[in-house]
């Protein structure tokens, strides 16, 4: 009889460390990129827009239908929202980052946050690191305030492809 142990993929953590950073500027998200690619030396390109489906049963109550291609269906009405997006994947050190701008068309992509006006996340990047990030992002003559938000993916939330 063996005794050898057997592990699921379930049994390991996840590896990947998130860092989560909220953006206030009033400056254009291609001005904002262009500063944190010169700061950071990446190269933040823009991508496709994330297009959200706001379904409006009535007047108070907004439903956010995340990729659906459905525009029309009965008597609610529906609304899209774009919102644009700039990636980079380092290949040397593992890292994908991300600037999202959290008000889109339509819509805010976190209510809560109505005052950010973009999302900085890194993936794969140790969360020691992140006062350095904040500190720099802050040094950005465009940017008002850069910071920490906490471990929420906006990326997990909005299914991007990475």
């Amino acid at each position: 009889m063996s005794n050898t142990v057997k592990y699921k993929l379930d049994d390991f953590e996840e590896a990947e460390e998130c860092i989560l950073i909220g953006i206030i500027s009033s400056s254009p998200d291609y001005t904002v990129c262009w500063h944190i690619n010169k700061q950071f030396q990446i190269n933040l390109s823009r991508c496709p827009d994330v297009k959200l489906n706001i379904i409006k049963k009535d007047k108070k109550e907004a439903v956010i239908d995340l990729f659906s291609e459905q525009v029309e269906h009965g008597n609610e009405a529906f609304n899209i929202s774009e919102h644009h997006v700039f990636k980079f994947i380092d290949e040397q050190f593992y890292s994908d980052y991300y600037f999202i701008t959290n008000k889109g068309t339509r819509l805010t992509l976190e209510p809560q946050l109505k005052r950010v006006t973009y999302f900085f996340e890194i993936n794969g990047m140790k969360a020691e690191n992140a006062e350095q990030i904040i500190f720099d992002l802050n040094a950005i003559e465009t940017i008002e305030m850069a910071y920490l938000i906490g471990k929420e993916s906006i990326i997990n939330k909005l299914q991007l492809p990475v």
